[in-house]
């Protein structure tokens, strides 16, 4: 009975070891077979044996040996947890290690790159500025170059126009020599040129005076002739306004209306046109009376082709042709 008693486990912690380690649950249940294993084959199965019942007599399980077994497989977990843990730890380290790592080659990177460029960057600047001691030796010797010519161009031209100078020298005392010669000729030359100028002027003012006399005796015929050849064409004028007026008087006296009143006269204003056309005509000053005004306006269209002159240039006069018309007259 006390043996029995030693196999019950009554331990609560032990349970809950057991219970919060699946791992320590899987080797309990293994002992536990074990321990009913060795029950099992204590047993006598002789086939011989009477029928009688038969004790079994259980072996006793000492429960510190399990506890001790226990604790050790406990001790063992531990340890693979403690050394899971440790290589976890090991595995963060080093991912944290390679991540210092990987951001110092990139920082290292980033700096060698920026260094890169810093370097590029003064090269470039060290090659502008070489560009440009170059372009400026390259100017100054240019520079140099073209003084060096014109100091000599100078020293030539200086050359050039102090011989110029002495020869113009020269030719200056020759020169002057000639033109004192010139002048004398030109004096004499002088004189008797104004004295044929004198001549000259002398027939210029006849020959214009006779010319003038002439100029006023041919514009007197002029106007003379001017003057006749308007009276004629006032005359022929005033005869084909005459002419039209009584031909319009004539048609009038045809278009007269009933009841004409005896004394009336309105001037008319005609526009005519090349052919004796009649383009417009107009009262510019009534008679009045509406009644004659409009059947003179109908007499003057009537009328057309108004008589005009044989004479083209005389055209214009009778363009615009404006009369009073008084069918008494």
């Amino acid at each position: 009975m006390n043996a029995q008693k030693k196999v019950i486990v009554s331990d609560e912690s032990f349970i809950k070891r057991v219970v919060s380690s699946p791992r320590f649950l899987f080797y309990s249940i293994l002992i536990h077979v074990v321990f009913v294993a060795v029950i099992v084959l204590s047993l006598d199965w002789n086939t011989k044996a009477k029928p009688t019942p038969h004790v079994i007599q259980a072996t006793a399980v000492d429960e510190s040996k399990i506890k001790a077994e226990m604790e050790k497989l406990r001790l063992a977990d531990e340890k693979k947890k403690q050394l899971a843990d440790a290589q976890k730890k090991k595995l963060d380290d080093a991912k944290k290690a390679r991540q210092r790592e990987e951001k110092r080659l990139a920082d290292l990177k980033k700096k060698r790159e920026a260094e890169r460029r810093k370097l590029q960057a003064e090269e470039k600047k060290r090659k502008a500025a070489e560009k440009r001691r170059k372009a400026e030796e390259k100017r100054r010797k240019e520079v140099e170059k073209k003084r060096k010519e014109a100091e000599k161009k100078r020293v030539a031209e200086e050359k050039r126009l102090k011989q110029q100078k002495q020869e113009q020298l020269k030719k200056l005392k020759a020169e002057e020599a000639r033109l004192e010669e010139q002048m004398r000729r030109e004096e004499e030359q002088r004189i008797k040129a104004a004295e044929e100028r004198k001549k000259q002027q002398e027939r210029e003012r006849i020959r214009k005076e006779e010319a003038r006399i002439r100029q006023q005796q041919m514009a007197e015929e002029q106007r003379r002739l001017d003057a006749a050849r308007e009276r004629e064409y006032q005359s022929i004028v005033d005869k084909h306004v005459e002419i039209i007026r009584q031909k319009i008087t004539r048609n009038w006296l045809q278009l007269r209306p009933a009841g004409s009143v005896a004394g009336l006269a309105c001037t008319v204003r005609v526009r005519i046109i090349p052919g004796g056309g009649v383009r417009d005509v107009q009262i510019t000053r009534s008679s009045g009376d509406a009644v004659f005004d409009h059947s003179v306006e109908r007499a003057v269209k009537k009328a057309e082709p108004l008589p005009l002159p044989a004479d083209r240039a005389l055209f214009d006069r009778f363009r615009d042709l404006e009369f009073i018309f008084n069918p008494e007259d």
